[in-house]
């Protein structure tokens, strides 16, 4: 059995063209696989360089076992991103 490790970018979700009903089918089956004790969900890791970056990191870790799949989502929160 391989991994697949599969990156997603926005322009890629958006080819997806889910549906409300889509997406909601599927948070709606997750918060099941949460609340019947079935998923992983891991405390965030807070990763912050040094002070010269103004911002930090997240990684936020999960894995859902009656969907077989684990994710891992990074979130960069940079002061000056923007520029």
């Amino acid at each position: 059995m391989g991994i697949d490790i599969r990156y997603l970018s926005g322009p890629d979700c958006d080819r997806l063209q889910m549906t409300n009903d889509e997406i909601l089918s599927v948070q709606e089956e997750c918060l099941r696989a949460q609340g019947n004790g079935q998923t992983v969900i891991e405390p965030r890791m807070h990763l912050m360089p040094e002070a010269s970056f103004h911002g930090h990191f997240n990684a936020l870790r999960g894995y859902i076992a009656p969907l077989g799949i684990a994710g891992v989502k990074i979130v960069g929160d940079f002061v000056n991103n923007y520029k």
